[in-house]
């Protein structure tokens, strides 16, 4: 095995781990003076860095690949503040696990005096130096200029110290995941903890989320060639296996232990109304829709293969293995007559949300039941006609619908390898070998078993490869919860965060559902049924795609296919950095601020 398996147990260590904060003397350690005193409570210590508060997830609300209904964070809307609960908590978490690590390092001579052999001193080593890598590169992207312990601070001196320069954070970053990777394994005989590749593709991905390509690329190209990775054969099975040798770095839910991640910690969010859950509330992005390009390799608004009427007929696979498909008033099989409902079943139902469907398939016995997952039957139905497929089984449907054993995960190969492309693409170095082994493996994954031969990306301008990276990371990694840091180093969230989110046109205006006769109902909703049949629900016409990939909907808002759903807002000044805690600059006047925080 050779994967890091971030799995609670229940361990003694985490019944005193509830409360995380800027402790130097954290309770679950005892005390400076006395904790070490034993392998055992060293080990105990490595392993609760094994979470997510060490290793925090970014909100799914925070990216543009999803809309949660009407609302947004203050991540999109600019209303961040120095006292926020997110920012203040990854600040103390982050220094709170670095001060754990640097005690661990300090104490390795006493565990000699123990008798603890070099070999496993050597890999406590290695997992202090892998955090303290991990938590220096998230603090040089997050605040930039960053305080600075290598050698563990005294009270005294924590009230006291200045921020360092983000050159010396990154540095020094660099070097720990150097020496992590070269005091950890490759993999652990029956166990999963950190290891050489995650330090290597670690210091990859805070290297080119901090725009240092050079760096990123030879990490990135470094944990290729220890052929101990490898991508999932099927892209779709990848996010509901149990396993997988893609996986480098991840989180997996639990079901006995109720720890749940990403999709599966919010299953009625995920689900469709009639399998149960809310459908809907949080649904992909029109901008995520219209990102996928078409069979031919050619974003849709170039495409000759584009369907408006059919945005899901001749896209790349990855689109309908990551929403759930369904088919449009113009699909083939409707027009000609063919269709199967049974074609469509998504968690035991026909998924469709015409707005003129009241009723589909219940697949268990074929009888036709009430379509709560279309406005003709639920104003609440999908606020945009879209569901999320990815991560998404029938295991959502278990447990009570309180959470699913997903696996989230933080890093995966695929990943390495766009990064890779990436930062060879930014250093103008990318060559057709680059590609083949890169992009071309995802899309040759992607395509696989659908009898249809992959697009290609052939060597062009720099340009050109950054626009194909870009809309690559955009679909590849689609609701992963690495959008938004993808825009903010890409200088991009001043653009994305300036537009609206949008959904349908609303439905309702008083009647409970729509029995037929549309002189029952509202003339939105009329609008809906007639865009339909039209072939402009939910997506219509050919929206322009700029060379990032991102999608220009505002011409569908004119043209009455879909409403503002919420004002984004963005202050390129100021947001791209975050803002310092105030509690801790209260207590230390040499704490600098970000600029106009």
């Amino acid at each position: 095995m050779k994967k890091i398996l971030l799995i609670f147990t229940i361990l003694p260590i985490l019944i005193f781990s509830g409360c995380i904060d800027l402790d130097l003397n954290p309770l679950s350690e005892g005390s400076s003076g006395n904790w070490y005193s034993s392998q055992q409570e060293i080990e105990m210590s490595l392993n609760d860095f094994y979470r997510t508060d060490f290793f925090p997830i970014d909100s799914w609300t925070w990216s543009d690949d999803m809309v949660w209904r009407n609302t947004t964070t203050n991540v999109q809307n600019g209303t961040m503040t120095s006292e926020d609960g997110t920012v203040a908590t990854r600040w103390q978490n982050f220094y709170k696990g670095i001060a754990r690590a640097l005690r661990i390092l300090n104490n390795m001579d006493n565990a000699r005096a123990m008798g603890v052999s070099e070999a496993s001193i050597t890999q406590y080593e290695g997992e202090a130096y892998f955090y303290i890598g991990y938590a220096y590169g998230m603090l040089a992207f997050h605040w930039g200029d960053a305080i600075l312990d290598k050698t563990g601070m005294t009270l005294d001196e924590a009230y006291t110290i200045s921020r360092s320069s983000k050159a010396d954070v990154l540095a020094y970053s660099y070097e720990c995941f150097d020496k992590a990777a070269e005091r950890l394994p490759t993999s652990y005989p029956g166990i999963q903890r950190a290891t050489k590749g995650a330090a290597l593709a670690f210091k990859a991905r805070i290297a080119l989320r901090n725009g240092d390509y050079e760096t990123a690329a030879t990490a990135a190209n470094a944990c290729m060639d220890l052929n101990v990775y490898k991508l999932h054969s099927n892209y779709r099975d990848l996010f509901t296996a149990s396993w997988s040798d893609e996986w480098i770095f991840f989180f997996r839910g639990d079901v006995t232990l109720k720890k749940y991640y990403w999709a599966g910690s919010d299953v009625l969010n995920c689900i469709t109304r009639l399998s149960g859950g809310w459908g809907g509330v949080a649904a992909p992005s029109y901008e995520l829709v219209c990102a996928y390009p078409c069979i031919d390799g050619k974003p849709i608004d170039e495409s000759p293969l584009y369907n408006p009427k059919d945005f899901f007929e001749n896209r790349d696979p990855r689109l309908a293995m990551t929403i759930v498909p369904f088919a449009t008033a113009h699909n083939k099989s409707v027009l000609d007559g063919t269709y199967d409902p049974k074609d469509y079943v998504w968690l035991g139902y026909e998924y469709s949300p015409a707005p003129n469907r009241t009723t589909v398939l219940r697949a268990s016995d074929e009888a036709q039941v009430g379509n709560t997952d279309s406005k003709a039957r639920a104003e609440h139905a999908a606020y945009n006609g879209l569901c999320f497929k990815k991560f998404i089984d029938e295991s959502f449907l278990e447990n009570g619908r309180a959470g699913a054993p997903t696996t989230y995960p933080y890093l995966r190969y695929g990943d390495v390898l766009l990064m890779y492309a990436e930062a060879m693409i930014e250093l103008d170095r990318c060559t057709q070998e680059v590609l083949d082994a890169t992009i071309n493996q995802l899309r040759e994954r992607a395509y696989a078993g659908t009898g249809l031969t992959y697009p290609r990306v052939i060597v062009g301008s720099q340009s050109a490869m950054r626009t194909v990276l870009r809309t690559e990371r955009f679909i590849e990694l689609a609701w992963e919860g690495h959008r938004y840091a993808d825009l903010i180093r890409w200088k991009l969230a001043e653009k994305v965060y300036n537009t609206p989110s949008y959904f349908l046109r609303r439905a309702w205006s008083g009647s409970a559902s729509w029995s037929g006769d549309e002189s029952t109902v509202s003339a939105e909703y009329r609008q809906l049924i007639q865009n339909w049949k039209d072939g402009n629900y939910p997506i219509g016409g050919v929206p322009q795609i700029d060379e990032n990939g991102i999608a220009d909907l505002s011409y569908m808002v004119n043209a009455g296919y879909i409403v503002v759903a919420s004002e984004r807002k963005f202050d390129a000044g100021r947001d791209y950095l975050w803002p310092v805690p105030a509690a801790d600059r209260l207590i230390n006047d040499n704490l600098d601020q970000n600029p106009k925080w």
